[in-house]
């Protein structure tokens, strides 16, 4: 029995794998802990009563007007630019405090092994300068290893392999790793640590740490080219249901209106969210379809009364919902996107940003759904052309 700390960033969807795993690794008789923001501690009490928060700042700066804007892609480019770097300024004491909560995690359960998020710097730096036995669990690809066929996520759409090859370094050096060493280089030295060079966290990403690539090989076959201690396996996701009840009024909307469409865009926003509601609810009577709609973040607004053949849904397990509706309108979240494909809903992905337009692509090539478009292009007339062809699926 081993003792393993699993540690990771993000909104709910970066959550789950790391939930998922840790169910197994307990079921297989191992003490397990998370790591994790703070107000994702009653999720991880579904599976350990060991956890240790990290800020609560961070999900709050999600939820704050110029990541909104970043994410919604609201303005111009140049000015979504600008607001990125201004972020990257201010929240260096944000990204001081996440490490030292992750440290003293590490310190406080003491554990055997750390199962980490890309996000989270301080796996690395300990690896690298104390010797902790870390492994990496990534739910997309094209990020660290280079795909020939794809450019790394956040390097554009223009495929090309001798651009495809640049990006993968570019991400690496002046992206990932550039982030270990600004925000932690500062703080090892408090630590009595070394300073850690950029070529040596690289070196590591690629070369030392066993990664995981918890995502489907039906979307994501693994490269033959990928070193031996880098393996594709598949998305992890527990039975997050057995926690949960449906209402009532649910049940009485699944039996009145079987097969409905689900929509929603989990924690992204949009600068369209009422035009969006709109929509959906014309769509909904133009053409007798029920809906499930998720209004989650802000993502999409709507007005009561709702039409009757109209239910909203927020924080509903998503193992129960899609096993009981016709197809799956989202925003192409890797655990969204793979939840759909456990049960082999059709789906039709609006990007907005990062993987998201990877799993567009992927969805779309596997035959599962048709060619989305980005949700900076929404309009009502392109919506419906695109939801019509879906329910063709």
């Amino acid at each position: 029995m081993e003792r393993i700390l699993l540690m990771t960033l993000g909104s709910r969807g970066d959550m789950e794998p790391y939930l998922a795993l840790g169910e197994e690794l307990k079921d297989a008789g191992h003490e397990v802990a998370f790591c994790m923001p703070e107000q994702f501690r009653s999720l991880a009490s579904e599976v350990s009563i060991h956890f240790f928060p990290m800020t609560h700042e961070y999900l709050d700066l999600i939820d704050s007007p110029d990541v909104k804007k970043i994410i919604g892609q609201i303005d111009s480019g140049f000015s979504r630019i600008r607001t990125l770097f201004k972020l990257l300024r201010e929240t260096s004491p944000l990204q001081e405090q996440l490490i030292r909560d992750q440290r003293d995690a590490d310190l406080n359960f003491k554990p055997d092994k750390i199962i980490y998020h890309i996000k989270c710097a301080y796996p690395v730096m300990a690896a690298l300068r104390v010797k902790r036995n870390v492994e990496l669990l990534i739910p997309m690809p094209c990020l660290l290893h280079p795909v020939r066929e794809l450019p790394a996520i956040g390097m554009g759409q223009f495929n090309n392999k001798l651009w495809n090859t640049m990006s993968y370094k570019l991400t690496n050096s002046a992206l990932i790793s550039q982030a270990v060493i600004g925000y932690g280089n500062k703080i090892m030295t408090e630590w009595n640590w070394a300073p850690l060079k950029r070529k040596e966290v690289r070196n590591f990403l690629l070369n030392n740490v066993p990664v995981e690539y918890a995502i489907s090989k039906r979307l994501f076959p693994q490269p033959q080219y990928w070193p031996e201690h880098v393996k594709v396996t598949d998305f992890r996701e527990r039975n997050k249901s057995k926690h949960w009840e449906p209402s009532e009024d649910l049940i009485r909307f699944i039996e009145k209106h079987p097969n409905p469409l689900y929509v929603g865009f989990g924690s992204m926003i949009n600068a369209k969210p009422k035009e969006v509601g709109q929509t959906l609810i014309l769509l909904s009577k133009k053409h007798d379809l029920p809906i499930f709609i998720n209004s989650s973040w802000g993502g999409i607004e709507i007005e009561s009364p709702l039409p009757e053949n109209i239910f909203l849904v927020k924080d509903i397990p998503y193992d129960w919902l899609f096993s009981r509706v016709r197809a799956v309108v989202h925003h192409g979240g890797s655990g969204t996107t793979h939840s759909a494909l456990r049960f082999d809903r059709p789906q039709l992905i609006l990007p907005h940003i990062a993987d998201q337009f990877l799993w567009n692509k992927l969805i779309h090539k596997s035959g599962i759904g048709p060619l989305g478009f980005p949700i900076k292009k929404f309009t009502s007339a392109r919506f419906e052309e695109k939801v019509l062809e879906l329910l063709e699926y």
